[in-house]
């Protein structure tokens, strides 16, 4: 890894993710195990002994996914078994795919009939988190979870190891959480799409090394830019396509906040450490932001999401709906006719890596960044 650019090491990590995993495999003897985002604790993974490795298939260029997978399934789903087909995911011993929509939970069942030589999990998230057993159930999931990944790894599960996992973790959403801030305080050197690299490296990279290359970020670097920036609000499920990033520092829109799953919902909330670490991975999952595909009443849902813009200061939100994302499409109508009566400017943008024009994304991007500029004191 390079050591002259400090953000070197973290693009390296994207550039090749399983060329680095199987050198960490070949260097270790130990084994990788893949999850599907969202909502899988990389924790339990760890503590098993393997290197957990996101599979995000968003922006992934599909060509023979379509044998297996209907058309109209998101572009993450689609990319993932486009991987997979390639021989990309060729290093994974084993794979954690969560259920949170009905893609992910046929996608399970196409994983094991079509890749039978990955040992395959489905982790079954409760999907009524506000429901009164929802923690109980949880808690014996991710015990059930963490037993099932000690047998593909063949580590038998410990709370102390599991602890330790935690503990690490925790370490690093803490210093993700202030690469995020320093993008709102410093966007010319944390841009959104070096902060963004440096989260989506992080799950992908073995987390004691990444901790180690945080140190090198110019964290105390000062911005000589004036700060003529709109802060933004973004919700989604991923970053669709991820060149969005770019465009939003050409356009100085900072990221005042977001809820996309590779994102900062990932790390908003620490942990609290105390007591049984099943516990505390079951309280972290019920205090995230909720995710598209879990259901709450909806009153609840839409004024939690309004208080979230809100908090952050925002002046205006962008919703990137997967295409084909039905729980996206379900719930944005509530949200957007919220945020008008807020007096809080949105704007919907369809994305996929299949028949969705950048330049079009581009062009309204630009009309909202100079609607959202008249709007300023």
């Amino acid at each position: 890894m390079s050591v002259t650019d400090p953000w070197k090491p973290f693009q390296e990590v994207l550039q090749a993710p399983w060329d680095l995993a199987r050198a960490w495999k070949d260097r270790t003897g130990r084994k990788v195990i893949g999850h599907l985002l969202p909502d899988v604790p990389e924790e339990i993974i760890h503590a098993a002994g393997a290197l957990p490795m996101a599979v995000e298939g968003a922006g992934v260029q599909v060509s023979g996914a379509q044998a297996h997978i209907p058309g109209y399934s998101c572009s993450h789903a689609m990319g993932a078994i486009e991987m997979a087909m390639k021989g990309e995911l060729r290093v994974l011993d084993g794979m954690v795919i969560p259920y949170v929509c009905d893609t992910t939970r046929n996608l399970f069942h196409i994983w094991q009939r079509c890749f039978p030589h990955i040992a395959n999990d489905f982790l079954r998230l409760p999907k009524r988190i506000d429901h009164p057993g929802a923690q109980d159930y949880l808690r014996e999931e991710f015990r059930r979870l963490f037993e099932s990944v000690g047998r593909m790894t063949g580590l038998e599960a410990h709370a102390d190891r599991l602890a330790a996992s935690l503990e690490l973790y925790d370490r690093s959403r803490a210093e993700l959480r202030r690469a995020y801030r320093l993008h709102q305080e410093r966007p010319e050197v944390w841009t959104a799409a070096r902060v963004q690299m440096v989260y989506a490296s992080a799950v992908r990279a073995p987390r004691e090394e990444h901790l180690e290359w945080m140190e090198g970020l110019p964290w105390e670097e000062e911005s000589s830019e004036s700060q003529d920036r709109i802060p933004i609000y973004v919700r989604g499920k991923v970053w669709d396509p991820p060149v969005i990033l770019d465009l939003l520092d050409t356009l100085k829109m900072v990221v005042a906040a977001d809820e996309i799953v590779t994102g900062y919902r990932s790390v908003a909330v620490p942990s609290e450490m105390a007591g049984d670490p099943i516990n505390v991975l079951v309280a972290r999952h019920m205090s995230k932001i909720p995710y598209t595909g879990y259901h709450q009443e909806p009153a609840r849902m839409v004024q939690g999401f309004v208080d979230r813009v809100r908090e952050s200061r925002a002046k205006g939100v962008i919703f990137l709906n997967p295409k084909f994302c039905e729980p996206a499409g379900f719930d944005t109508p509530d949200f957007q006719r919220a945020l008008q009566e807020a007096n809080i400017p949105s704007l919907i943008l369809e994305t996929s890596a299949r028949g969705v024009s950048l330049g079009q994304i581009q062009v309204r991007l630009e009309a909202f960044r100079e609607m959202l500029a008249e709007d300023l004191p």
